[in-house]
């Protein structure tokens, strides 16, 4: 069974990250209606190899990050596609590349884009580093490191990077890292690997996080217990930041994240190995978090994003979760902590990497096989 191994988790990352084409959706204009709405699809830009992360920029133009490692400002209408210059080299295998990126809240004064990627140090070794710039026309200039792990970390695997990042208000940025494989070190936190981190918007660190003063701990550490997460967003009115997280096979997760709190992984888990295998004979454990929502089998959750817009008016502060797997984007209403309904909203034929709430209130998503945004918009019965 160990020498079949890693032909079964090459397989799985094959399927996983270039799926075998399928009926491709037709986006010429289509029609769908859902329990309180109905909205037609349209293409808004395309020519991507895997679109990964999407962000507004106060004038309404977007930032695209592929996974090969370019960055691309769109006009208004996606029609006009400019490449940024001044992105960093990334490494583009597996899992890795141009992860996600997000526009500082206070971007008019400042210029400052934030970016997550893999970084390659000598020996193929790699990890995820975030970092920041001002972007000035088509460049990103005064590049400087958020968050570097220490050589130590990097490590040859080619998965589980996470990576998300959002901000909660003008100072503080939230960013995911995976558990790059090695499950132990979500639960340690000497390492950096399966967390939530949170620093200040220059990278330095908040007096009142939770393990800084823990010997040898990694101070940006918020969370920890994280398997992959490749989710985060910020609720509209509770200001929490809740997270979308892989688990294995099944047990993907919704939580709410709070400060210094332990999601359990790989202790507590819903899933099983890609084998079948088990991982633990627990689901429950004092002292770890539940998820909010958990799903098995898995969805191959990613992005999310609370809607907050006129167009959708009937779906306000509802969140929307976007699934790889079954290629979906869905609607789930939340109260009180629980989840009280859950609609599959579109089924696009194509795996949706990440949904963004455009500053017209339009819904943005990013798709692969072959990659491109397409956009959501309301219509009359």
């Amino acid at each position: 069974m160990l020498k079949i191994m890693p032909f079964i988790f090459t397989i799985f990352i094959l399927i996983v990250i270039h799926p075998l084409k399928g009926n491709q959706f037709d986006f010429d204009k289509a029609r769908i209606k859902t329990k309180l709405i109905s909205f037609e699809v349209t293409n808004f830009s395309d020519g991507y190899d895997i679109p990964w992360g999407m962000a507004f920029l106060p004038d309404h133009r977007m930032l695209v990050t592929d996974i090969s490692g370019k960055m691309w400002l769109l006009s208004k209408d996606g029609k006009i596609k400019s490449n940024i210059k001044g992105i960093p080299q990334v490494f583009f295998h597996g899992q890795g590349g141009l992860l996600d990126v997000e526009v500082h809240p206070d971007f008019l004064n400042n210029s400052l884009v934030y970016i997550s990627y893999s970084e390659k140090l000598k020996k193929n070794k790699h990890h995820t580093t975030i970092i920041r710039g001002k972007l000035l026309k088509n460049k990103l200039t005064k590049i400087e490191n958020i968050f570097r792990a220490k050589k130590s970390s990097f490590s040859r695997t080619s998965h589980h990077y996470g990576s998300r990042i959002v901000f909660d208000n003008n100072r503080f940025l939230y960013f995911s890292i995976g558990d790059r494989g090695f499950k132990d070190q979500a639960q340690d936190l000497t390492s950096p690997s399966g967390k939530i981190h949170r620093v200040l918007d220059n990278g330095k660190i908040p007096l009142d996080n939770p393990f800084i003063d823990f010997e040898n701990a990694y101070q940006s550490i918020w969370t920890y217990g994280n398997r992959n997460p490749q989710g985060l967003a910020k609720h509209p009115k509770t200001g929490a930041i809740w997270e979308s997280e892989h688990g294995p096979r099944g047990g993907d997760e919704l939580n709410i994240i709070q400060k210094g709190h332990n999601y359990g992984w790989p202790i507590i888990t819903y899933g099983t190995n890609y084998d079948g295998s088990k991982i633990t004979d627990l689901k429950i454990k004092d002292g770890m978090d539940q998820p909010i929502v958990q799903w098995t089998p898995s969805i191959a959750v990613c992005g999310i994003k609370f809607y907050t817009g006129k167009p959708f008016n009937v779906w306000q502060n509802n969140i929307l979760v976007t699934s790889l797997k079954f290629e979906q984007l869905r609607r789930l209403v939340i109260a009180n902590n629980e989840k009280i309904e859950e609609e599959i909203i579109f089924e696009s034929g194509s795996r949706i990497r990440d949904v963004e709430i455009g500053p017209d209130g339009l819904i943005y998503l990013a798709l692969e096989n072959p990659g491109r945004i397409v956009k959501l918009s309301p219509v009359e019965e």
